[in-house]
């Protein structure tokens, strides 16, 4: 454990603030690795080599809960991370102020979308969920929305154990991860 010594850190506040909390969704309890991994970059620098286990023994977590939040900033595009020889090489890709991420419901809203929140609850039958599917059309593409909508409508009524809006969801989710 290092010596507690007090550190300055600068963040765009929108990292903090958005009106649907968007980062704090997104980047989840991987927040407090974004911000340790901030600490420890050196002065104009981007890049750090750092050992997950070192940073696990300091957070005082498992090195598996070091590496899945590495992992989750790394896809949500907060950072990049090279394995090296037991350590992992960090670039920290909007670490100061002026390139925060623009959130994706941002930028959807400056394209037309063809599908929208009722469009999908027509489509499968159902109302109800806006919140989640609204964070959908946030976090998805049109043409990832489509397949997992084709996917949803093609699995019989009786075959579905929740809803048809948690199945849809479910395939947003697998489709993603195949693209």
């Amino acid at each position: 454990m290092s010596s507690p010594q007090p550190i300055t850190l600068t963040l765009d506040r929108r990292i903090l603030e958005h009106p649907r909390a968007y980062h704090l969704r997104r980047m989840r309890a991987g927040l407090w690795l974004y911000i340790d991994l901030l600490a420890r970059l050196p002065a104009g620098s981007g890049t750090i080599e750092v050992e997950p286990a070192a940073i696990g023994r300091d957070m005082g977590l498992p090195e598996g809960t070091i590496r899945s939040w590495l992992g989750h900033l790394r896809k949500a595009g907060y950072l990049d991370a090279v394995r090296l020889n037991g350590t992992v090489r960090v670039t920290v890709k909007r670490a100061d102020a002026s390139a925060a991420p623009v959130p994706k419901a941002v930028q959807a809203e400056k394209t037309t979308r063809f599908f929208t929140v009722p469009k999908i609850q027509r489509a499968l039958g159902e109302s109800g969920n806006e919140e989640a599917l609204q964070a959908a059309l946030g976090l998805y593409p049109d043409s990832v929305i489509q397949r997992a909508l084709a996917g949803t409508l093609s699995v019989p009524e009786t075959q579905i154990r929740r809803s048809r809006t948690a199945l849809f969801i479910y395939l947003l989710k697998r489709h993603a991860k195949e693209t």
